[in-house]
């Protein structure tokens, strides 16, 4: 795991002699292990899906090469090293996949899959319906109405600390750019002053260091696994697929997918 080390500290009472380069420094160093979370979004009119991978050091490490590898071995179909696995062009041969085969572009999605599963890294999925959440809201008539992706993403963070605490350690959330990423560190925020809203999963994310950081997918093998993740599950939920080939893949990726997968789910 990533190991943070606290360098140990000398004391000494006022008229002793300092410590010289000579002298020997006695104390304790103390490690603890991190978890790294990479979230991405995806969503259809009915269900706004996040998805994580949830990984530590050597994890985070091996699974980013593995997908480097997948995309270096595209060069002779004109997929540059550096080009960003981006769920959704991929899945339709949209953009610089346009040359790429059918069978070659599943491929991808299935060895970026097989990434994730081989590390033992866990993956974090859940949705929120906004037809239902705003059913839900008025019936109950709550007075302040939190948006779907709101809703979602403080439930995957509430499911982030849970795996924290299970595995008495603390996590990292890193997510991908958005526009409205402000509001979202504000939300954190007041999640760790206050508790997350509602009594089932109540914390107050205390074991989720810092902020919500987020950066750009295009630099980070790791949030585009996450994009992947999302958006086969996103899909898996919504769409019923007609051409019986890529149903039996979509079929087994969602399998692997939800083997690696902890406290997954849509509510209401």
């Amino acid at each position: 795991m990533f190991h943070l080390r606290r360098e140990p500290r000398a004391t000494w009472s006022p008229g002793a002699l300092a410590p010289s380069d000579s002298t020997p420094i006695v104390g304790v160093r103390q490690y603890s292990s991190v978890l790294l979370c990479f979230v991405d979004e995806s969503f259809k009119d009915d269900l706004y899906g996040f998805g994580a991978v949830v990984a530590d050091a050597l994890q985070t490490r091996e699974i980013a090469a593995c997908v480097q590898g997948v995309v270096s071995a595209l060069a002779e179909f004109g997929i540059d090293g550096a080009a960003e696995v981006h769920a959704h062009p991929i899945f339709h041969g949209k953009g610089i996949w346009s040359g790429v085969p059918p069978r070659v572009r599943i491929k991808v999605f299935i060895e970026v899959v097989d990434a994730v599963r081989e590390s033992g890294a866990t993956v974090l999925l859940r949705g929120v319906p906004p037809t239902r959440l705003r059913r839900y809201q008025d019936t109950r008539g709550f007075r302040e109405r939190h948006p779907p992706e709101q809703v979602a993403f403080q439930h995957l963070l509430q499911r982030v600390d849970r795996l924290a605490v299970d595995q008495a350690t603390h996590a990292l959330v890193i997510a991908d750019e958005r526009s409205d990423r402000d509001r979202h560190r504000e939300r954190f925020a007041a999640y760790q002053a206050y508790g997350t809203p509602g009594t089932y999963m109540h914390t107050k994310l205390e074991r989720l260091l810092d902020t919500v950081h987020f950066a750009p997918s295009h630099h980070s093998r790791m949030l585009q696994v996450a994009d992947v993740l999302a958006f086969i599950w996103v899909r898996s939920q919504t769409v019923i697929e007609h051409d019986e080939r890529q149903a039996r893949v979509m079929r087994s990726l969602v399998k692997d997918i939800e083997r690696c997968s902890f406290s997954r789910g849509v509510w209401p």
